[in-house]
């Protein structure tokens, strides 16, 4: 049934399976909320592979599973960031990559979609940790936008 209702919950998310289906561009816009990673390692490979990138950089996995091959993490508090949580789904060879933070020390906010572009035409401080992070696990990144709110 948790498996059933968070399939569902990832789905209404806009969180996209066929990443092949969308519009993947080389350098990230200032809309863009998620990296899509292509990699040599596919399956299981990559997806224990980026979880230990994440416990690695501080992050606490909250949500793992190996059937549907995503992971997510708790909201974490990182030295240079808000706090942050992470969310991992591979298919195949590509690795799709998508954060949320909240810009208040109240962890009772809604957590934000976190977007390439920051204020005033900048870059988001947490966005250059979705870039660490995928920078860590090595492949070739291409970028877009879900829509996700």
């Amino acid at each position: 049934m948790k498996r059933l209702l968070f399939l569902l919950l990832m789905t209404f998310a806009a969180v996209p399976t066929f990443a092949q289906l969308l519009e993947l561009h080389a350098q990230p816009d200032r809309t863009d909320d998620t990296i899509v990673l292509a990699l040599p390692d596919e399956g299981q490979v990559a997806w224990k592979r980026a979880a230990a990138v994440l416990v690695a950089r501080g992050y606490t996995l909250r949500h793992s599973d190996a059937e549907l091959l995503t992971l997510s993490t708790d909201l974490t508090n990182l030295e240079s960031n808000p706090i942050m949580s992470i969310f991992v789904h591979v298919t195949g060879h590509q690795l799709l990559l998508r954060g949320r933070c909240i810009m208040s020390t109240n962890l009772t906010d809604v957590p934000q979609v976190v977007r390439r572009g920051g204020f005033l035409g900048g870059i988001n401080t947490e966005w250059l940790e979705l870039e660490a992070i995928a920078q860590t696990l090595g492949g070739t990144a291409t970028y877009y936008n879900s829509a996700a709110r």
